[in-house]
């Protein structure tokens, strides 16, 4: 029977291929010392609770998906609170790792932990090192001698590099979610949409897209709108998806948007009916752009 834990701590933010290293790690020491593997996360990231000038790239739904594909043991997402946030580094090492009995850990070089950061790798290895838990510090994983971070996938995205971000990932950026009933504004325009659930998060990027989604057996283009909702005063971001020659029912399922390039920016229009002739552009746009992925 196993007992103990191969585990790594980080936010995760893209689950790129620098994650996929940290984890790869784990389940190959795991197998060895015969011990469960463990991932350590936070919901939200502390970039979301300190209200950074940073933003998420991928959705909770995406990540649970992921991590469960990975067939990890045990996810601890851990609530990033006023309580959390003023956990010490002491503190956090005794609760999360030695209470938990981890006897592996691997972690990015650049890893601190617990109040204001103030847990750097000399801390944490002396910690280890006292409670006999191997520590491995990875390097930076590179491509093309650029480190692969979540700040540069953040970048790419923000400019539309889709398939670039993609390579950084490992495989293509979707959001995914359950599809739930938006504010029907979509009928106001003519243009009925697919509201994906983003549970309120703010993504890294914003904008009107082409992309695909896979309904059944069968795969359809779309056109994405990701943001806010300028021509409406609605400063809430939101993933709204009109899929192209579709017009069934999908309430409540659960939807996959790959984004494949970008159309435009969004823009505050003066009237609805110039909003309208807009999405008439858009589709005239997206028509000519799905041949070059067809």
């Amino acid at each position: 029977m196993k007992t103990g834990y191969a585990t790594t701590i980080g936010n995760f933010d893209g689950l790129h291929l620098g994650h996929a290293a940290l984890i790869a790690k784990i389940k190959t020491n795991a197998e060895k010392m015969n011990l469960k593997t463990k991932v350590i996360t936070f919901n939200p990231y502390p970039f979301e609770f300190f209200k950074l000038e940073k933003n998420r790239i991928l959705s909770e739904f995406d990540k649970r998906e992921l991590l469960a594909n990975l067939k990890i043991d045990d996810v601890n997402t851990i609530n990033f609170d006023d309580d959390f946030r003023n956990t010490s580094a002491k503190d956090f090492f005794s609760k999360y790792l030695l209470e938990e009995d981890v006897r592996y850990l691997i972690v990015g070089k650049d890893f601190r932990f617990g109040k204001d950061r103030s847990g750097d790798l000399e801390l944490l290895k002396s910690l280890c090192d006292q409670n006999k838990i191997i520590l491995e510090v990875l390097e930076d994983l590179k491509s093309n001698d650029i480190k692969i971070s979540s700040t540069l996938i953040r970048e790419l995205l923000d400019n539309g590099k889709f398939q670039e971000a993609s390579k950084l990932l490992g495989r293509t950026y979707k959001i995914s979610g359950k599809v739930i009933r938006g504010k029907s504004l979509g009928k106001r325009i003519s243009t009925p949409t697919a509201n994906i659930d983003i549970l309120n998060k703010k993504f890294c990027f914003t904008g009107v897209f082409l992309g695909k989604t896979q309904i059944g057996k069968s795969e359809y283009f779309c056109i994405i709108n990701f943001g806010p909702k300028p021509t409406f005063d609605d400063l809430e971001q939101s993933l709204e998806a009109h899929i192209l020659e579709y017009d069934g029912n999908i309430y409540d399922e659960a939807l996959s948007i790959e984004f494949l390039c970008k159309i435009r920016d969004q823009i505050k229009f003066k009237s609805i009916e110039e909003l309208k002739n807009q999405i008439n552009e858009d589709k005239i746009r997206a028509k000519e752009l799905k041949k070059l992925y067809e």
